[in-house]
Parts: structure tokens; sequence; C-alpha cells
């Protein structure tokens, strides 16, 4: 993709940011995030005691590592306080548990959902089973980050700077984590190819955040203990940012996959005046369609022109192709829409 078409597109990613009301959607998962998250981790922590007791202080660990010590020890004494309770200790208890989790991922389709501008009927049935597969494909990443980690571990002295790599390891485990939920939520046909982009950026970018987070909480709180109410106050900040990050990923995914702008767009932006309109017959139109195919920089030995059209309409970006068919009273309509952006 050249410069300019880079800049369209981020142009466009830009537009659309503002267009789904991103940072709205991102608070509203924040606060089903914190809500859920006690449901999520302890059905996290009951799925992977199976392997061993030890698996539970791995993954304390592993949350301390990756969000902050102050959030860490503050879900380290909700385990200590709740897991020996009766909730994970009855299957009543773990259907509760799964579903508190699973209202989590109900507001991420629901808001992937909103960013694809999706027409598909999203059923409450559907959202529960795409959330069922995230949430064993997110349990399954973590144990096999885990477990990488482990291996990390026992290796570290026997082959020197082996550490190194520790990093791609979890940006990697993040990816496998993100794909389920970036390629089933957006309730549209993708590919899986058409969605690493923004399954990339969201590893990338929680990588980031959880960097500039760890900084941020040692320069606020000095290193000291904090209270219970700043380790709330500092967990839905971070949960904040998080779906800031996991949404733009969608958007990100939206525009470069021509799924933004489908629908509504006609009923909700006031028509301008055409720079063009006529009725062509088959010659005048096969004409046009020639002049039209020049512009694409297809020539077959002939010269550029821009002759009958307004500007230099050469696409700097993707081009939407829309197909309609109707049938009326006096035959099958046909409809074809052309939309792209040029450099003028």
């Amino acid at each position: 993709m050249s410069t300019s078409g880079v800049a369209s597109t981020a142009k466009a990613i830009k537009a659309e940011f503002s267009e789904k009301n991103v940072t709205f959607l991102a608070g509203s998962i924040a606060y089903n995030a914190f809500v859920s998250l006690v449901p999520l981790l302890l059905f996290l922590v009951l799925a992977l005691a199976l392997f061993g007791a030890n698996w539970q202080n791995e993954v304390l660990g592993l949350i301390t590592r990756n969000v902050s010590p102050v959030v860490g020890n503050y879900l380290e004494q909700i385990f200590q306080s709740r897991a020996s309770g009766a909730a994970g200790s009855s299957l009543v208890g773990v259907v509760v548990l799964v579903w508190g989790a699973l209202k989590l991922f109900r507001g991420l389709d629901t808001a992937f959902s909103e960013i694809y501008e999706a027409n598909a009927e999203n059923t409450i049935v559907d959202q529960i089973k795409d959330g069922l597969v995230v949430l064993v494909s997110l349990v399954v990443a973590i144990a096999a980050t885990i477990v990488a980690t482990s291996v990390f571990g026992v290796l570290r002295d026997a082959i020197p700077f082996i550490g190194l790599l520790l990093p791609l390891v979890l940006a990697a485990g993040l990816v496998a984590a993100f794909f389920p939920m970036y390629y089933l939520f957006p309730d549209v046909d993708v590919s899986p190819r058409e969605v690493l982009p923004g399954v990339v950026f969201a590893a990338l970018g929680w990588a980031v955040l959880q960097g500039l987070f760890q900084v941020y909480v040692s320069v606020s709180t000095g290193g000291g203990e904090t209270s219970v109410v700043t380790g709330i106050i500092l967990l839905l900040t971070w949960l904040y940012f998080s779906g800031v990050v996991l949404l733009l990923g969608a958007v990100i995914n939206a525009v470069t996959g021509g799924h933004a702008g489908e629908s509504g767009a006609s009923e909700t932006e006031p028509e301008s005046a055409p720079d063009r309109e006529e009725r062509l017959d088959r010659n005048q139109a096969a004409d046009y369609l020639g002049r039209l195919r020049e512009e694409f920089g297809h020539y077959d030995g002939m010269e550029p022109s821009t002759d009958g059209m307004a500007g230099d309409a050469r696409p700097s970006g993707p081009v939407r192709l829309v197909e309609r068919v109707e049938n009326g009273d006096d035959g099958r309509n046909w409809e074809v829409t052309l939309r792209w952006q040029s450099e003028d």
C-alpha cells in the first residue's frame, strides 16, 4: 500500500473510531468487565486447578506481572477470601461463575457487532455460544502461556539469552487468546487473514499498555501500599484503556476489511447534489466504464483521461462494490455502486 493509501486508511479508521463512539463502548465494557471480573477469574482459577494446585499460584503471578502488583495483590485477596467458598464447590456455583464471566463476552460481542454494523440477528443464544468458545480459548491460551513461561524459567540458566524471547511468547499467547474473539464476534463473514491486523494490534497494544500502566502505578503510588479504593480505581482505569485497545483493533479490521459504514450510511447522512447525473445508453455506459477503467490504471494501450469526470478519480485506497438486483413489474432492475476515495 502506498503512503497515500496508508494515510487514507488512517483517516478512515479515525473517522470510524469517532462515529462509533468507541470510548463510550469501552467505558461500558470496563464496567461490565469490573462486575464480571471476579466470576471470570474464579472460573479461570477453578478450571486451571484441575491440573494441579500450583497452577492457581501461576495464574496469580501472571496477573500480578502483566497487570500490576497493586491489582494483582488486590485480586489475590479476593481469591483467598472466596476461592474456598461454596460458590466454587458445587455444580450450581460453577454455572454461576460461567454465567458471570459470559456477561463480559456478551458485551464485547455487542460492541463488535455495533462497530461492524452487522445486520445478522444476534440472539442471546448466539452470544452465549460465541462467549463459550472465546472463554475456552482464553483458558487454553493462558494455560499455554503459563507452561511456556515455566519452561523458559527452567531453561534460563541452561540457555543464555533465552529470556529475551519471553516477550515474544507472551505476545503470541495474547494473539492466540484474542483471535477467536475477533473472528467470531463481528457476526459478519470474515476470513482468518482479515482479522489478523486487529489481533496483532490488540496484542501489541496490551503489551505496551501493561508497561505504561506499571510505570503509572509506580509513580502515582510511590511504590507503597494502596487502599482498596485506590486499587479499584486503578483496575477500572486499566480495564477502560484495555477496552479501547480491543475495540480499536476491531475498528481497524472493519475498515481494512471493507465492513465499515456498510449499513445506515445513506439513512443518516444527508444526500448532496451529484456532480454528474444523466441517463446513458449501452454505448455511452460502455464508454464511461472504459474511462473509469483508465482511472484504475488498466489502460490497454489507451492514454489516461479524466474527460467527463470530476477531477482525478484514481482510487487512493480500497474500492467498495455494491450490487443489487430487484424484481419489478417491468423486469429485473440492476444497480451497481462503486465508492472510493481519491487524492483530489
